[in-house]
């Protein structure tokens, strides 16, 4: 899942998202979260390095569409279990469990499950814990990808 970035993509998984609002919030789609489980793992604090590692586990059933967050930093990625399309700036891709990617800092993408799903990724961080999640989040979650020095999609 890596190559040449295609900014027309990052326009288009935005619109993806901003349509996935738009039908939940006029009701005439459901926002299917309760469907989904996200676990939450950490491992002990790594003195010599500064930091612990989280992972976060994303089981999803067949048929859900859904986009991902933006990223601060590169990640590895493992699809556990299932099949996803899934569209990124690198491209289009259809991917099967088992299946392991490095997902590139300000990757954003969208997926849909072709079969129930689970979807794992690997962080540093230097909070670990339940109670620092939101901290957590912080440190690898991008609000915005000018936040990160990219270019915000552009309407299409």
């Amino acid at each position: 899942m890596s190559g040449f970035l295609n900014i027309s993509l990052r326009s288009k998984i935005n619109n993806f998202e901003k349509s996935i609002e738009q039908e939940m919030s006029s009701g005439r789609k459901k926002c299917a979260i309760d469907q989904t489980s996200l676990r939450h793992f950490f491992t002990e604090m790594n003195e010599d390095y500064g930091c612990g590692m989280y992972t976060r586990e994303l089981t999803v059933p067949k048929n859900m569409s859904f986009t991902g967050k933006i990223h601060k930093q590169s990640h590895m990625t493992f699809l556990m279990k299932g099949e996803l399309l899934v569209v990124s700036e690198a491209g289009k891709k259809h991917i099967k469990a088992p299946y392991t990617w490095v997902t590139p800092k300000g990757a954003k993408r969208a997926f849909f499950a072709i079969k129930d799903s689970i979807l794992t990724n690997v962080h540093f961080t230097k909070h670990l814990g339940e109670e620092n999640l939101k901290k957590m989040e912080e440190e690898v979650i991008a609000p915005s990808f000018t936040s990160i020095g990219l270019e915000e999609p552009r309407d299409e």
